[in-house]
């Protein structure tokens, strides 16, 4: 049976094999699906089983092998309907996961050999012993090598419903840019927050195509890739998924670290520091750093913005802050200045806390530059998975409303805007095409999907 199997994957019928990642003393909650740790008695961890974290997409006619009949397996299957409430309510699901479980891991009644998948969605595996005995490291190495999912190769599925969002926004963003051909175009989003069966997949494709057509000066993320919710290495595989669908642009790719990066939402004890944190998602050694763009005399500044273990976790570092005044002091005087952040610049544009660390010398620094003669086009943030524009500084203030599809209207500041989202149709996708004329003063964001086309103009 298994020869069958490989020689239908040599011949390109079951394109994948993937193993999994076994952790001993693990397994899943039968009645919601939840990865949990074993049973603990008198201090110790009873290893009876050990299961896998991930989520494994599969359909009909893949098969789950187990060449080792030391083993026995149960599955847990989610399927892709989408509970309301995490749409449109205030609401982060535990495991990052918008499938729906189905009910079905059976521990009492563990299965061996091999298993047909025959429904769309995605599985999680948890293994024990045939013989009852506590699982040991060589079983993880063992079972890790004889069992995997031979499964079909996935290639996306273009939704027609996007067809005219995608004309309209290609269009729109070829006449703002014939009105100064030397402006720059970007692609621009927020708050992702990569979730299985979230609709992320639907984001990439429609970032590539409108990207073919219009061609991106460089691809601009405010931060909040993933919720941080989940084990470490859970995330950095979900970012690098992120991060990979955003380099497959074949832009540059610039990030400003949200609090959720971090990887320390709802207490989760594998938190990365501000150091681990500008390593792993932007190459660097600091999170905070600019971008030229010497033929447009456009300089973009991306900030940090957040840090748990401060008392007031919002804000910016007092180094950050002269490090921004420095480097407005050497910025050619012709020059426009772009500032990109996820937090809001001001207390009252933020709804999770009455104050903004250092807000007060951060606005100082900004605003002296301006009255010096200097040009800051805007200051631009995510966080509020809201729309809003402040034009009561020296500088607009602008909120992006949030990619992933989300549609909960209270915990907003005053004056932002949220509009009605719909999973499976055009609402559900929200970011933005950013058209700069330097020259001009001017900025034109273009929507794609929920809200509408905004302008600047200083």
């Amino acid at each position: 049976m298994l020869q069958t199997f490989l020689q239908m994957f040599r011949k390109g019928i079951c394109r994948e094999q993937i193993f999994f990642s076994f952790e001993t003393g693990a397994s899943f909650h039968p009645e919601t699906g939840f990865f949990e740790k074993g049973r603990v008695e008198q201090g110790r961890t009873f290893q009876l089983w050990m299961a896998d974290f991930h989520f494994y997409e599969a359909a009909p006619g893949d098969k789950i092998v187990c060449t080792d009949d030391t083993y026995q397996y149960g599955i847990a299957s989610y399927s892709a309907e989408i509970e309301d409430r995490l749409i449109y309510t205030y609401c982060y699901q535990e495991e990052e996961n918008w499938s729906g479980y189905r009910g079905d891991f059976r521990p009492d009644a563990p299965e061996g050999g091999t298993h047909k998948i025959s429904e769309d969605g995605w599985i999680r595996l948890a293994v024990r012993r045939r013989d009852g005995a506590e699982l040991t490291c060589e079983d993880v190495r063992r079972a890790s090598k004889a069992m995997f999912l031979l499964r079909r190769e996935r290639h996306y599925q273009k939704k027609e419903y996007y067809r005219p969002e995608i004309e309209r926004t290609v269009e729109t963003v070829q006449e703002k840019k014939n009105e100064n051909k030397n402006s720059l175009v970007f692609g621009l989003m927020t708050d992702s927050h990569y979730v299985i069966n979230g609709g992320w997949e639907d984001s990439a494709a429609n970032l590539r195509e409108v990207n073919e057509r219009v061609r991106f000066d460089a691809m601009i993320h405010l931060g909040d890739l993933t919720d941080g919710m989940i084990p470490l290495a859970i995330t950095k595989e979900y970012v690098s998924g992120v991060l990979k669908d955003l380099h497959s642009l074949r832009v540059p790719v610039y990030l400003a670290l949200g609090n959720h990066d971090s990887n320390y939402f709802r207490g989760n004890p594998e938190w990365m520091s501000e150091e681990e944190q500008s390593e792993f998602y932007l190459g660097r050694k600091e999170p905070w750093y600019y971008v030229d763009f010497e033929e447009q005399n456009l300089r973009c500044l991306f900030l940090h913005s957040f840090n748990h273990r401060e008392s007031i976790r919002y804000g910016f570092p007092v180094e950050e802050v002269e490090w921004v005044k420095n480097i407005l002091a050497e910025t050619p005087g012709a020059w426009r200045v772009l500032v990109f952040a996820h937090v809001p610049l001001l207390a009252e544009m933020h709804f999770w806390s009455k104050e903004i660390r250092n807000s007060g010398e951060m606005l100082g620094v900004l605003e002296a530059y301006v009255k010096q003669g200097g040009k800051i086009l805007a200051y631009m943030h995510g966080h509020n998975h809201a729309d809003q524009m402040n034009c009561e500084k020296s500088f607009p203030i602008v909120s992006i409303g949030c990619a992933k599809c989300e549609d909960f209207k209270d915990k907003k500041p005053a004056g932002a805007v949220t509009y009605d989202r719909k999973f499976g149709t055009v609402t559900q996708e929200l970011w933005d095409v950013m058209v700069v004329d330097a020259k001009e003063c001017k900025i034109d964001f273009v929507r794609f999907g929920a809200g509408e086309d905004r302008r600047i103009l200083l």
